[in-house]
């Protein structure tokens, strides 16, 4: 509850008898005589300067008077945000005028305190107060700040805190102190949503419907049980939702009420009135004259007889105005209306007013400091001279926003001032676009690894020194551990030659000490590659690729690694397909990836062979927000002398998890594996939720390596595990345990540990 101190009190009542009424008097003739003097008085405190009244005033000693300049003085003084109120009169002064410019100053605020907060620090609280000591003191930003703070203890579950504010007279005269008074009451966890009037829904039915979870019987972990006044609003709607879709067109919730079970939890009991199920009895267009009503009805989804479905009716509203945006029709709108067609049936109406048709003017671009308007207009679809179509233009406003240049991206269009068309305005803030990264990670195949990378998304490599604004991509890395050493610089350009065609090029050193206990491998060389995106999916790549691989072997390696031992050049071109729906490329929930490629060396140095491979992974998820996972791969390499650095391999955190890396398939005398020509795997995996950030798994691998190419006559190697899936802020990480269930003669059946931290190749 707000407080006000006696001295505020005292000085309002002044400032009414003074002040009022709150405008200029001038004295009889004043305009246009000389100002021959300005004096200032304060009613109340004085905790602004005359000198600052004054220099925002634009009446001046020596000037003419003037009543419309001394109505600028008047607002801007008001704009200043330094009085409450403000009086200016004038009286005769010889043959001059003087000016008296009566004020009642704000008072400036000297501190910002806090009272009963323990949940939460005096700076997270501050955070919330757009207030700033040393300037005026605004009630209703210090009303702002109050609604902020009990915001933030309400979404943090503390349902029954009151925070209130009070105005103090600081130590220091014309300064304030403002106190916010917190009781914070009991942080509420809810331990049961129970549900009353509902008889066609289950209450777990309608539980599923919502975001906010009870307590379980063990001790509420990320954040479930917590109260949110701002999702539990949202879980309601969501109730309501479920409903409507369902043909209860007049569900609603007439009541929610908290009941405090103890010190500590809460029951959320919600009242139902669901109403009767609605089936509709006819659905109808009208106001539709450029396009007949049988080219618009095959895009409905409501049906005559059907169930009525809210989601349905949207999903229609959505499609008209789809239809009418991408032909032209950029003002057209679409309004639903249902009338009673007796009893529970409903005839559903959609009444289009469809507007003129437009054509596409001119694409203003504002906001971009660093990027060049070229790369603006490359990413975003649309041509002046075309049919307008709206849905495109947001399609183009969702690409702009996944490049990643900009924070924000606004497109909007305008009336042009050439009639039948529309301007489109790009309104962009860019961000910083370059980062510099390094740490450390840990896996159980190449062990402990330093890395430190440099990428920048905007990069521009004809703009010294910035390096910015044209839209190519550049990454430079390094990563050096125990069992790795590897360098890489890489320059991708998306728009070769002004088309979507990504053309690339890297220069790379590799020194990789974890493939063998029998020999180390050395890659250098350089690639070079052409992208082009085939639809929104999918993708062929080009690639041609020189590299030279050294093979040193220890003297203790059997006669067929030893055989391998050398310096190899080779020259590879390659193609690969790919098409990707994968809604997240770290927790995919959905969707699926089938690529395939082939890459053949042998355009002059030492390895002549051909490479052909598939694979695929199709993500489904299931209640719960549990995830199945199924993937497949088939590798092969045709060549009657394939080098070692060329064979295919299985085994490890990548494929078969219950066997260490590399280790499935030909053997040497050894034990050691050499590699075979085909390799074919395939995995099931289902993950569920255990909290934020933390998900459970269970898995199944299967695969064999052939000596033969295209050949599946090789030991059949299996295992299942159980593994932990965890999303750090350094990167992710995949902890499994795997138990091989068939092996070849030299694996045995004893458990492995797989994982990997702190970085993606």
């Amino acid at each position: 509850m707000k407080m006000f101190a006696p001295w505020k009190i005292a000085t309002l009542m002044i400032a009414l008898v003074a002040l009022l009424p709150d405008s200029p008097v001038w004295a009889q003739g004043a305009a246009g005589k000389t100002v021959t003097a300005i004096d200032v008085e304060y009613v109340g405190q004085q905790s602004v300067a005359p000198d600052r009244i004054l220099s925002n005033m634009a009446t001046k000693v020596g000037q003419p008077f003037s009543q419309a300049v001394v109505e600028d003085d008047i607002k801007n003084l008001y704009a200043s945000g330094m009085v409450e109120n403000i009086r200016i009169l004038t009286e005769p002064a010889g043959a001059g005028v003087r000016v008296v410019v009566r004020v009642q100053t704000r008072t400036s605020l000297g501190k910002i305190s806090f009272d009963g907060n323990t949940a939460f620090s005096e700076n997270k609280l501050r955070n919330k107060v757009d207030l700033t000591p040393g300037g005026p003191l605004d009630e209703g930003k210090v009303q702002a700040g109050q609604r902020e703070i009990q915001k933030l203890y309400e979404n943090s579950g503390f349902a029954e805190t009151v925070v209130s504010y009070e105005i103090l007279s600081g130590g220091q005269a014309g300064f304030s102190e403002v106190v916010y008074k917190i009781n914070e009451g009991s942080k509420s966890v809810l331990r049961e949503v129970e549900f009353v009037g509902n008889t066609v829904f289950s209450a777990k039915e309608l539980r599923k419907q919502m975001k906010s979870k009870q307590t379980s019987l063990l001790p509420p972990i990320g954040g479930r049980g917590r109260i949110n006044e701002d999702q539990i609003d949202d879980d309601l709607d969501a109730i309501e939702r479920f409903y409507k879709d369902r043909g209860y067109l007049n569900a609603r919730i007439v009541d929610t009420r908290r009941v405090r079970v103890d010190g500590k939890k809460v029951d959320l009991v919600v009242t139902l009135d669901e109403g009767a199920v609605y089936t509709v009895n006819s659905v109808r267009i009208s106001g539709a004259r450029a396009f007949s009503v049988a080219d618009l009805t095959p895009y409905l989804k409501t049906r005559s007889a059907q169930t009525f479905s809210a989601s349905s009716v949207e999903a229609d509203l959505q499609a008209l105005r789809d239809y009418y945006g991408s032909r032209g029709y950029a003002d057209a709108s679409v309004v639903p209306v249902l009338d009673s067609a007796g009893g529970t049936s409903v005839d559903v109406v959609y009444s289009i007013t469809e507007g003129a048709k437009y054509y596409l003017g001119k694409i203003d671009i504002e906001g971009n400091v660093k990027t060049k308007d070229k790369v603006i207009r490359n990413e975003f679809p649309g041509q002046p001279g075309e049919v307008f179509n709206a849905p495109k233009m947001m399609a183009g406003r969702k690409r702009l926003e996944n490049i990643g240049y900009f924070s924000s991206v606004d497109v909007s269009p305008t009336d042009s001032a050439q009639e039948g068309y529309k301007d489109i305005n790009i309104d962009v803030v860019e961000k910083p676009t370059g980062s510099l990264n390094f740490g450390a990670g840990f896996s159980s195949i190449d062990n402990l690894v330093g890395f430190v990378e440099v990428t920048q998304t905007n990069f521009d490599i004809g703009n010294w020194p910035n390096f910015t604004g044209a839209g190519q991509r550049f990454r430079a890395a390094a990563r050096i551990g125990t069992q790795r050493r590897d360098l890489m610089v890489n320059l991708t350009e998306p728009w070769f030659l002004d088309r979507p065609l990504a053309l690339g090029g890297e220069l790379f050193y590799r020194d990789l000490f974890f493939l063998s206990d029998y020999f180390d491998q050395s890659n250098a060389g350089g690639a070079i590659n052409l992208r082009k995106p085939l639809g929104e999916h999918s993708n062929i790549a080009l690639e041609y690729k020189l590299q030279s691989t050294s093979i040193d072997v220890t003297d203790n390696a059997s006669s067929i690694i030893k055989a391998e031992e050398g310096d190899y050049l080779q020259s590879l071109i390659g193609a690969t397909y790919a098409h990707d729906t994968r809604d997240d490329l770290f927790l995919t929930r959905k969707g699926h990836r089938v690529d395939g490629g082939l890459s053949y060396s042998g355009l002059g140095g030492d390895v002549e062979d051909f490479h052909l491979e598939a694979g695929a992974v199709q993500f489904v998820h299931l209640p719960f927000d549990s995830i199945l996972s199924v993937e497949g791969h088939f590798h092969t390499v045709f060549g009657d002398d394939v080098p070692i650095f060329e064979r295919e391999f299985l085994g490890g955190a990548n494929n078969l998890r219950g066997f260490d890396f590399r280790d499935v398939g030909p053997k040497d005398e050894l034990g050691e594996a050499i590699g075979g020509q085909t390799s074919t795997w395939a995995s099931v995996e289902y993950t569920i939720p255990i909290m934020p950030q933390l998900r459970g798994a269970v898995f199944y691998d299967v695969g064999m390596v052939a000596s033969e190419e295209a050949s599946f006559d090789g030991d059949w190697n299996s295992d299942a595990g159980v593994g932990l899936r965890v999303f750090l802020p350094v990167g992710p990480l995949r902890l499994d345990y795997a138990i091989p269930l068939a092996a070849d003669e030299f694996n045995d059946s004893s458990g492995r540990f797989q994982f990997n931290i702190g970085y993606r190749f």
